[in-house]
């Protein structure tokens, strides 16, 4: 597919550069930049047309403005909307994960413009979360769109064959570093706008390893018309792109296992007793996925690196435990990550609700790696009661019954029974609170919301972008700052009656 873009130029360009917010400072600039966008229009090759590459460091850094423009012929957003419809109609969801080719053109507020054709498109979400990106009447019938997470596969090969010149040139292409990069629409209930980002960069703070992720601008083009498609948080995949760039590779050229840990047909516990079923690679043709799915190594693993580690991990009666979990566990990250969960309130993380991490397994060990932190910090899901700020810092009972009691959750019982990690975990939750140095502060919130802000709620608001068009930390149900201080007030209380 190569979508004919020309006639849109000057209507994207005053979305794009000529707005309060424009990204270039001069009109002669923003003249050149549409010329440039127009001769990558009729081309038939597969590669970008670049004036200045965007680099995956620019992509992440939140003081620089992004947007994409997304390009569908109207048959391919129709095939979108008719797949997901199927895929509910068979299965009672809308986990559709088929592709559909798109083109994008990404600038940014440093005058990178990058157009790349023939890239792949899918939705993203849960059960619960996914949705079709247009609404319906009662009839069936497109009455507007609404925003969707998705995810745009920059090495997707379609249905070239694997000898052609298409094929290798698609399979090895990464864009900002990356074979693929997710979006995910930003709640209109979270007007403080910022929360899943900071949860994030909270992690890495900590020196715990997670996405990196950053904001952009989004407007989709469907067979001549323009959406302006509204704010979105733009997430590094953790894929095998990410273990490669933050694990290295193998003295054989080889990496790890890398398995995704959801609550999907039962909760990702990590107990002795999960189903065998929960337990390999998902087909989202087989309308569920598995609780342990694994990411990387689809050909060759025969999973013993994951079920050796379950069965050590419940073995509590081994004499020599400790040793054995310092061995097969990255221990110092894991409590580093239950102290930052602890902090910013998540209910569906592993200690909460066995949901949402991952595990890699680095030189015999596994590696903790926590992602979808879109309700806490004082927002959203709320099964403790005041967003968890009175729970106790060593032991709550998960956030829902189906679990069971706490002890049905081994990586973190077993691991804090053992009174040294415990302390560990303590005295990382004082460091992080500490008044003057601790990375728990809310005016780091409050900066990156400025930030944010400014960059960008003007411009939402001069194109009509769907999604959330204010930006405010006084209007949701819990203040941000509200959170922040009284999270460390409860920690700090905790604290002094556990370390004294």
């Amino acid at each position: 597919m190569m979508l004919k873009k020309v006639a849109l130029l000057s209507m994207i360009g005053l979305f794009m550069f000529l707005s309060g917010c424009s990204f270039l400072t001069s009109s002669d600039a923003t003249s050149q930049t549409l010329t440039t966008m127009s001769s990558t229009n009729d081309t038939t090759s597969t590669t970008a047309k670049v004036t200045q590459q965007a680099a995956y460091d620019t992509l992440f850094n939140n003081s620089i403005r992004k947007q994409f423009v997304i390009h569908f012929s109207q048959a391919n957003f129709d095939k979108l909307v008719e797949d997901m419809q199927n895929y509910y109609d068979e299965f009672g969801s809308y986990r559709d994960n088929t592709i559909q080719e798109v083109d994008i053109d990404y600038t940014d507020s440093l005058g990178n413009i990058t157009t790349y054709n023939e890239v792949g498109f899918r939705t993203k979400g849960n059960v619960f979360s996914r949705r079709l990106p247009v609404t319906l009447d009662w009839f069936g019938n497109i009455t507007g769109y609404q925003q969707v997470s998705f995810q745009l596969e920059f090495n997707e090969t379609f249905l070239y064959p694997e000898n052609s010149t298409q094929y290798k040139e698609l399979k090895d292409r990464r864009v900002f570093d990356l074979e693929q990069l997710n979006f995910k629409y930003i709640h209109a209930e979270d007007s403080s706008v910022v929360t899943e980002m900071m949860a994030y960069q909270l992690y890495r703070e900590a020196g715990v390893l997670t996405s990196q992720a950053s904001f952009a601008i989004v407007y989709f083009e469907i067979g001549g018309t323009l959406i302006p498609y509204g704010l979105f948080l733009v997430q590094e995949p953790i894929d095998d792109v990410f273990v490669k760039r933050n694990f290295g590779k193998n003295q054989d050229g080889t990496i790890g296992d890398l398995y995704k840990c959801v609550w999907q047909l039962e909760p990702a516990k990590l107990t002795n007793d999960y189903q065998s079923y929960n337990l390999g690679i998902s087909d989202y043709n087989d309308g569920y996925r598995k609780s342990y799915q694994l990411k990387t190594n689809k050909d060759t693993s025969n999973f013993s690196q994951f079920t050796t580690f379950v069965t050590r991990l419940n073995n509590t009666q081994a004499i020599n435990y400790q040793n054995v979990m310092e061995q097969n566990l990255d221990i110092d990250s894991l409590l580093r990550a239950f102290a930052i969960g602890f902090l910013i309130g998540s209910p569906d993380d592993y200690r909460s609700d066995a949901n949402n991490y991952y595990l890699y397994f680095y030189e015999g060990k596994a590696v903790y790696i926590p992602f979808d932190m879109d309700q806490c910090l004082g927002y959203g899901w709320d099964p403790f009661g005041n967003h968890g700020l009175s729970l106790d810092i060593l032991a709550y009972a998960p956030a829902q019954s189906y679990i069971g009691p706490y002890t049905n959750l081994p990586m973190a019982y077993n691991i804090l029974a053992i009174n040294e990690y415990r302390d560990e975990y303590l005295n990382y939750l004082l460091e992080y609170t500490d008044s003057t140095n601790g990375i728990f502060d809310y005016q780091d919130y409050y900066t990156q919301f400025l930030l944010v802000k400014t960059l960008y709620e003007p411009l939402i608001n001069q194109d009509g972008h769907l999604g959330i068009t204010s930006f405010s930390t006084t209007q949701r149900v819990m203040k941000a700052q509200d959170y922040y201080t009284q999270k460390t007030t409860n920690v700090r209380t905790q604290l002094s009656n556990y370390l004294n």
